[in-house]
Formats: C-alpha cells, structure tokens, sequence
C-alpha cells in the first residue's frame, strides 16, 4: 500500500514539474516573440521574471534531488541489484 502510494506521489510531481515547466517555457518564448516583433528592447523587469522564473525551477529540480527523491532510491536500487 505505501509503495502505490509513493508511486502516485511520485508521477504527481513529475506531472506538476512538466506542466510548471511547460507553461514557463511556452510564456517565455511568447514574451522573447512578442518582444522581437514590436522591436522594443526587453525591460529589466521582464527580464527579472524570465530568468527567476527558470532560477526557480531549477531550484525545485535541485531540491527534489537532494531530498529523497526517487531518483536517488532508483540508483541505491540498481546498486544492490548489481552482483
């Protein structure tokens, strides 16, 4: 039972992870776009934004793989299974 439910904990992240990632990347690209097309230079605080928002997400990858993440419990796995 704690196994599924590691298990589904685990796949939730992941989906929360891409989605986050996914929505950054897409309102990136928008703003770079829509930034070029006008011909205006990027404001600093668009820029702020951009670069805290991917400073974050790393963060979080970072954090999930320091803390216990599963991961790490797949590489001690592959260690013991090893002969």
């Amino acid at each position: 039972m704690a196994k599924k439910l590691k298990k589904k904990i685990s796949i939730f992240a992941n989906i929360i992870i891409s989605v986050s990632i996914s929505v950054g990347l897409f309102m990136t690209v928008y703003t770079l776009l829509e930034y070029g097309r006008l011909g205006v230079p990027i404001p600093s605080d668009v820029l702020a934004v951009l670069i805290g928002f991917w400073g974050g997400e790393l963060l979080i990858i970072a954090l999930r793989q320091v803390f216990g993440s599963d991961v790490i419990n797949k590489r001690k796995n592959e260690s013991e299974d090893l002969p």
